[in-house]
C-alpha cells in the first residue's frame, strides 16, 4: 500500500532541507526531501518558487511532525525573513 505525503516544510536552500529532514528522523518520523530542479535547468526556477524543495512526511505523521517543527530554530529564522 502506498502512504500520502504531504509538505510540511519548504526550505530556502539543501542544507536547512536536510537539518529539517534530521529533526523529524530525530523524532522517528519518516521524512523525504524533494528539491525543486530538472536536469539541466537544476535550480534555475527556485528563485521563482520562493523555496528550494519540499520536506514531506507520511500524512498520519503531518501533525506530530508540526509540533516538531513549530519551535525549530531553522524554521523560525525562514519565517523572521518572510516577515
Amino acid at each position: 500500500m502506498e502512504e500520502d505525503f504531504v509538505v510540511v516544510f519548504r526550505p530556502r536552500d539543501e542544507v536547512t532541507a536536510s537539518i529539517i529532514k534530521n529533526a523529524l528522523e530525530d523524532s522517528g518520523i519518516t521524512a523525504v526531501v524533494r528539491p525543486y530542479r530538472s536536469g539541466v535547468w537544476d535550480g534555475i526556477f527556485v528563485p521563482s518558487e520562493g523555496a528550494w524543495g519540499d520536506v514531506l512526511v507520511p500524512a498520519e505523521d503531518a501533525e506530530r511532525a508540526s509540533a516538531v517543527l513549530k519551535d525549530h530554530p531553522k524554521v523560525q529564522d525562514e519565517q523572521g525573513e518572510d516577515s
